[in-house]
Order: C-alpha cells, then sequence, then structure tokens
C-alpha cells in the first residue's frame, strides 16, 4: 500500500480530505521532530530525511523497513 492509498483510507474513514490528513500528520512530525527530549531526539534522528523536517511518507517508509527488520531478526 502506498502513501497515496493510506492518506485516502484515513481521510474517508475521517470525512476529511487526504490533503488534510496529510498536513496534520506532517505537524505532528515536526513537533515530535522539534522535541527537545535527547531520547526522542536519537529517535527522530534514525529517521532519514531529504529536507529539514522527514514527510509523511519518509516516517512511513521508516516504519515499514523497521517492522519489517524485527520481523526477520
Amino acid at each position: 500500500m502506498n502513501g497515496k492509498n493510506i492518506f485516502g483510507k484515513v481521510a474517508e474513514k475521517y470525512h476529511t480530505t487526504p490533503e488534510e490528513v496529510y498536513d496534520e500528520i506532517q505537524k505532528e512530525i515536526i513537533d515530535g521532530f522539534n522535541n527537545p527530549n535527547p531520547d526522542v531526539q536519537a529517535e527522530w534522528n534514525k529517521v532519514a530525511c531529504k529536507g529539514e523536517y522527514p514527510t509523511p511518507e519518509e516516517v512511513i517508509a521508516y516504519a515499514m523497513e523497521t517492522l519489517t527488520a524485527g520481523r526477520r531478526g
């Protein structure tokens, strides 16, 4: 399942748009990324991102990789 499908399914469930879902997820990512707790920062530093903050797609990709790696070992 790709990111667009995920955002659309969540939007449908909560009677909103995929764009609104995406924007809300991005806001939460930015809030989490700016958390001053060193343990939280250490976790965010594990997420590869091309910009200043990870995108929802980058966070989803990281989560999927982490879950897949957990199944293997």
